[in-house]
């Protein structure tokens, strides 16, 4: 039976005692979430300690997500409901990753398992970026939840683990350049349309899809100079393969680290490099071939500042590509599909603005 909020955090606890289970938790949200938890409370319901723990940033026990995370672990060791591509190994066929490690063997693709249609019509595609400051993944919120509603709208969702510090620019851009490739190059395995891939990042991630969109060009040649002297044979494979996406939606992203930035990510991608600081702020490099884009934020994040997402629109703008700009009311940072905020119509809205000729 799939873990609930009814379920004790010491249930929760026991099915962790596999260590690959841990493992896969830990993928989705840092098991010291579990920790935090005060011993008295352990055999209390999960909906219970949402009621009577405050987490030490100031929010209710996220009981929902622990739940989720326990059942997304379940379902990785099974491979019932989830496939695994490694990126950057010459043999891409379905791995068990240690979610533990961040080499580059931790690069993979996570695949939703989905019954592929035999008509004629192929399923646009979307390589989903969850965020994290570029130091850690929110795997379950932004990325499995938004990979289930995009299936549910008609698209083949895939879900991105890049590397994160200590891993440094130009690595986690690459991995996505990567993902883009092996996306186009299997395009029949999935039945999708090559050209009708769209890249979608939450906050960090949402500046890994904008940034390695606007450097494509020289993150191509990167990428290419790096599999010819290590993986040859994918280099071979995807030569001519381009990595410029159709289509961006980023929320709440990282844009700029030249105004109003968020630190904590300049300093996770580049370890403090003020060389890098023009070169990764994204609104100083769109171009006019630069893909359509949908772009949303919370007037309250108190995060990431607002004028990121206003910055790009405004780049945008001066370059005339097609964008839509929204910025809602409320839902903080990381609201992830803002259930029960004001932007909760974001997604049906940016579904909208990709359907509009």
């Amino acid at each position: 039976m799939p873990f609930t909020t009814d379920n004790t955090l010491n249930e929760i606890i026991g099915s962790l005692s596999d260590e690959w289970k841990k493992a896969y938790f830990n993928l989705g949200m840092p098991v010291e979430f579990i920790d935090l938890v005060p011993e008295k409370l352990r055999n209390s319901s999960l909906a219970e300690i949402k009621e009577q723990f405050i987490m030490p940033w100031g929010l209710p026990y996220p009981a929902e997500d622990v739940a989720r995370t326990a059942n997304f672990a379940e379902d990785m060791v099974s491979r019932e409901r989830y496939g695994v591509i490694p990126l950057w190994e010459e043999e891409q066929k379905e791995f068990v990753p240690d979610p533990t490690e961040n080499g580059k063997k931790s690069v993979f693709l996570l695949t939703l398992h989905q019954e592929l249609s035999n008509t004629e019509e192929k399923k646009p595609a979307v390589i989903i970026c969850p965020g994290g400051g570029y130091e850690t993944l929110a795997f379950i919120g932004e990325g499995i939840s938004m990979a289930e509603r995009f299936e549910a709208s008609g698209y083949f969702p895939f879900i991105l683990r890049y590397r994160v510090s200590p891993n440094r620019y130009p690595d986690p851009q690459k991995d996505l350049a990567l993902a883009i490739k092996y996306v186009r190059a299997n395009a029949e395995r999935y039945h999708i349309d090559p050209n009708r891939l769209m890249l979608m990042g939450s906050s960090a991630g949402g500046h890994l899809c904008a940034s390695t969109t606007a450097l494509h060009a020289e993150l191509e040649k990167a990428l290419l100079n790096d599999l010819e002297s290590s993986v040859p044979k994918l280099a071979e494979i995807y030569r001519g393969i381009s990595i410029r996406p159709d289509g961006l939606c980023l929320n709440y992203p990282v844009i700029s680290f030249v105004k109003e930035a968020h630190e904590g990510s300049f300093q996770a991608l580049t370890g403090g490099n003020e060389q890098l600081r023009e070169k990764l702020s994204v609104e100083q490099h769109i171009s006019k071939d630069f893909p359509k884009t949908f772009v949303w934020t919370c007037e309250d994040d108190m995060l990431v500042p607002v004028s990121n997402t206003k910055r790009m629109g405004e780049a945008l703008e001066r370059q005339k590509i097609p964008y839509a700009v929204k910025i809602y009311p409320t839902g903080g940072h990381g609201c992830g599909l803002a259930a029960g905020t004001s932007a909760a119509g974001w997604f049906d809205e940016m579904l909208r603005f990709y359907d509009q000729k």
